[in-house]
């Protein structure tokens, strides 16, 4: 009898380790975990990663030290693959991937050796809101006005200022002209003021930090947002998706929309333990609505509208039911238009 009462005992501690502890709490304690940002120390991923770290430890159980890791590389590529094929699946690695990444793989993109929709997404830091934006000068201060008349718009490359405004003359009309060769947007916003250019579309969060007297001051039209839904200072600027008819490119910017809502999210790799996802993702839940970090992000002046993990991965699943067909003319659609033909 002794030696069946031994076995079981056995096998329970054995089942009790590979599930992990209740709430977590035993599990990490006395432990680190570590936080992967796929960027250099000072840029803005570290920023939001250092910051989030000293808040974070607080609402995992046990209060783990946690130890950010920079790891630069392929423009994100090298951390998400690292996190994906390499990390630890123990529930003691997690991190912060840049914004686009994981939809590479969307896109065919060779380089990018992961699936999206099998990290265990936490939660995102920021879903952005997207704005074309014109000076007051501009002759186009309303939506309705880029579709009669071609206006000038600064570029800053293969971003948002340049594949949103191909994208839309490609899928509604619009007759927006983009100047390319700008450095940043920071540049455009200087070539608006000096009547080089009339706009720029990028992040309307950008717009309101860099250039806060043009808001006050009422020297900028917002012509139309980026995002699900209207951002809430934005309430009487139609949203891109008002003017999309057809199904193919309606499914065409909710790629994109996914893209912007995603922002800055964080992960743990696949094939950790549910128990501990459900404990990582209630901690990322609770840091993020911490009035401590709030405060803090706040005195950054760096943006904080997050979701959780199980929107992460629900827009994830989402997109990886476009049809192949709709994301190769997507990507022909961000990178080329002739407003002139209209």
């Amino acid at each position: 009898m002794l030696r069946p009462l031994i076995a079981l005992m056995a096998l329970a501690m054995i089942l009790a380790t590979v599930a992990g502890p209740a709430g977590g709490e035993e599990f990490y304690r006395g432990k680190t975990i570590r936080l992967i940002v796929p960027s250099d120390v000072g840029g803005g991923y570290d920023l939001y990663a250092r910051t989030f770290a000293t808040h974070f430890r607080r609402h995992v159980p046990g209060e783990p030290t946690i130890l950010v890791q920079n790891m630069p590389g392929g423009g994100g590529l090298l951390a998400a693959n690292w996190l994906f094929n390499i990390a630890p699946k123990d529930g003691l690695v997690i991190g912060l991937i840049q914004r686009g990444v994981p939809f590479y793989p969307f896109f065919g993109d060779q380089n990018a050796k992961f699936s999206p929709t099998r990290f265990n997404w936490l939660g995102s830091f920021t879903a952005e809101t997207g704005s074309t934006t014109v000076f007051h000068s501009a002759k186009a201060q309303t939506m309705a006005d880029a579709f009669k008349d071609s206006i000038v718009l600064g570029g800053s490359g293969p971003n948002d200022s340049e594949t949103y405004p191909h994208l839309m003359n490609n899928t509604i009309g619009t007759r927006f002209r983009v100047v390319s060769g700008y450095r940043a947007n920071s540049a455009v916003f200087l070539a608006m003021e000096r009547g080089e250019v009339e706009g720029v579309t990028g992040s309307w969060s950008s717009v309101k930090s860099e250039r806060p007297n043009w808001v006050r001051d009422k020297q900028v039209r917002v012509l139309v947002q980026f995002a699900r839904a209207r951002a809430p200072d934005l309430p009487g600027v139609p949203l891109v998706t008002d003017f999309v008819k057809t199904d193919e490119h309606k499914a065409m910017w909710n790629v994109i929309l996914a893209m912007a809502e995603v922002g800055r999210p964080v992960t743990a790799p696949p094939g950790i333990a549910a128990e501990l996802t459900k404990v990582l993702r209630k901690a990322f839940t609770d840091t993020v609505s911490d009035s401590a970090f709030v405060a803090e992000m706040e005195r950054g002046r760096r943006e904080l509208s997050p979701e959780d993990g199980e929107t992460m991965q629900r827009l994830l699943d989402d997109v990886s039911a476009t049809p192949p067909e709709t994301l190769t003319k997507l990507i022909g659609y961000t990178r080329r238009s002739d407003p002139s033909a209209r």
